[in-house]
């Protein structure tokens, strides 16, 4: 039986793994729907019990929530530089770098 003033953890632990998760595994989509309910759950516990439970989950959940954002944003940004650099050497061959591509690209 639980103390009297105690509540129960599950939110806070769920939230702490579900951050851990998203903080870890950021490079992919799913990370960020785990973080956002590690927030969410964490967020619940806070209202539940205030403990640390609570606030790391909360924390790791927004880390996740960042790593994630950030990984999107560097990799959206490579492949759109990338694909300039591609328009530009197809339509002035002789630019710096263009023999490398299209030797590694095999044309």
């Amino acid at each position: 039986m639980p103390k009297e003033g105690k509540g129960d953890n599950s939110f806070g632990v769920a939230s702490v793994v579900l951050g851990i998760i998203g903080s870890v595994l950021g490079v992919l989509i799913l990370p960020v729907v785990l973080s956002i309910l590690g927030l969410i759950f964490g967020i619940i516990q806070l209202k539940r019990a205030k403990n640390t439970w609570a606030i790391w989950g909360i924390l790791l959940s927004i880390l996740g929530i960042i790593i994630s954002v950030y990984i999107t944003w560097a990799v959206v940004s490579a492949i759109t530089n990338f694909s300039q650099m591609l328009s530009a050497c197809q339509a002035d061959p002789t630019l710096p770098g263009c023999e490398m591509i299209a030797g590694a690209l095999g044309a």
